[in-house]
Parts: structure tokens; sequence; C-alpha cells
């Protein structure tokens, strides 16, 4: 089992789109996947409620008890942001390393029954966030191009590294991928150049764009390539580049977490 995360001490810079999208993504392309939301906020939970597994929360990960899955869970099983539950885990007297071999331990138990484990986890500094980077093989990091989220997200990129240094040499950095992008702002495209010239090697080859079809889509819980209108049920222009863009994005991801061993 293959565990991708989208991370960033940021929030509302794509991380829930990213993992949202990804799992449905992944899922279709014939893999089991497991999607784990480690976010109090339960934004991810909520658009994949159709696959969440009742009483069974992601706080149960970081647990001594294994998790039990139903028989009859399918292609897609969501352990959902079970908050008071996340919450307690977060202000307990467990210390850290015990947290992470505590997740590793559960996660090792399902390994069998998943290809890809795609977690969303909260934006911010948070012991559970930290344990949940430590235990992923692939991290991306999505960032909006203002000079806030750029700052925060080179932070992000350091805090991999050392992560890569101490908890996980394994852990595979797949780079800042711009999301909300809008090159029709010069202010954009110019923050857009300079952090390519100060980190090209860090920078994810294609960005998401900003387009409202991707709010719709979260809204109406289905992948923006499966978004329809409401009103004829056709599949609007913007809905369809929307959907290319976010496939391209998608392949490129996932390539090179496969060509991985």
């Amino acid at each position: 089992m293959k565990i991708f995360i989208p991370a960033n001490q940021k929030g509302g810079v794509g991380k829930t789109n990213t993992a949202f999208n990804f799992t449905h993504y992944l899922a279709e392309e014939g893999n089991r996947v497991l999607g784990v939301d480690g976010d109090e906020q339960g934004n991810y939970s909520r658009a994949m409620s159709d696959y969440v597994q009742l009483g069974l929360g992601a706080s149960q990960l970081f647990g001594e008890t294994p998790v039990v899955l139903p028989d009859a869970a399918g292609a897609v099983t969501v352990l959902h942001a079970d908050k008071e539950n996340l919450r307690a885990v977060e202000r307990s007297g467990v210390s850290d390393a015990q947290l992470v071999s505590n997740l590793r331990a559960r996660l090792n138990e399902l390994a069998s029954c998943f290809d890809y484990l795609v977690i969303d986890s909260a934006g911010s500094n948070s012991r559970i966030t930290n344990a949940l980077l430590f235990v992923s093989d692939f991290a991306v990091i999505p960032t909006k191009i203002d000079q806030d989220s750029i700052d925060v997200s080179v932070e992000v990129l350091k805090r991999i590294a050392s992560i890569k240094s101490t908890w996980n040499p394994a852990m595979v950095n797949l780079g800042i991928l711009p999301n909300e992008y809008d090159s029709r702002q010069p202010a954009q495209v110019k923050s857009l150049k300079a952090l390519l010239g100060k980190y090209p090697q860090f920078i994810f080859p294609a960005f998401i764009a900003d387009r409202s079809a991707y709010r719709e889509a979260s809204a109406a819980r289905t992948p923006v390539w499966r978004l329809k209108s409401e009103a004829d049920g056709r599949t609007k222009t913007s809905t369809r580049d929307a959907a290319v863009e976010m496939r391209t994005v998608f392949r490129m991801l996932l390539d090179r977490m496969e060509a991985q061993p």
C-alpha cells in the first residue's frame, strides 16, 4: 500500500480538493483505495460521505487496537474525521514516537487490503498531521500563488526535508503544486516565475487553475470530470477544461508514484 498526502501548514490551499479528486482517480484506475481524514474540520469526510464506514474513525489509527474493516468494503473505504476523538489524540499524554508507532502498526495491518492510502490532513503543524507525514511515502504541497502561501509552502519543504532526514528517509517529495493559479493575474505570474527560479527542482511541472468547477464538484460530492450541469445534464466547457487539467496532473503524480519500488 502506497501512502499519499497533500501537505501544507496553511489552510485553504487545495489539500482537500487534491485528496478528494485523487481518491476517485485512483479508484477509476483500478486501485483499492483507503481514504483517511485527519483534519477535524471533516471537509474530506463530507465530500466522500458515500464511502465512509460507520463506526470507523481516523482516530482509531492512533490507538493500540487493530482496525477491523467490514467484509463488504468496496473499492473506496474512508475513515472519517471523528472530531472529538481526534482532539483527544492530539491532547493525549501519549508520546509522539508512540503515536507514530501505533499509526504504523495499524496501517501495516490494513496494507494488504488496499493499493493506495490517500490522506487529508489539517492545515496546521499538529501532532496528528506530523504523525501522518512521518508514515507517508509520497507528499505533494498544494499552494496558492500568493506570498503568504508561498512562504508557508517553503517552510513545509524544509519540514519534509527534516522528516526525510530523521523519521522517514524513504518519503518522496513530489514538490509544490500551484493551485487555484490564475495566469491572467500579473502578480501571480511574477510570483510563480520567482518560485521557479529559486526552487526549480521542487516545483511540480503542472498546475491547477482557479476554476469554479472544482468547488462545484466538491459540493456535489463528485470528481470534477463527472460534474454535469443541473440545467440540462450536460458537461460544461469549463468543467471539461478542469477535468482535462486535473486528470493530467493526476496522471503525472501516479506515474511518479508507480515508478517507485
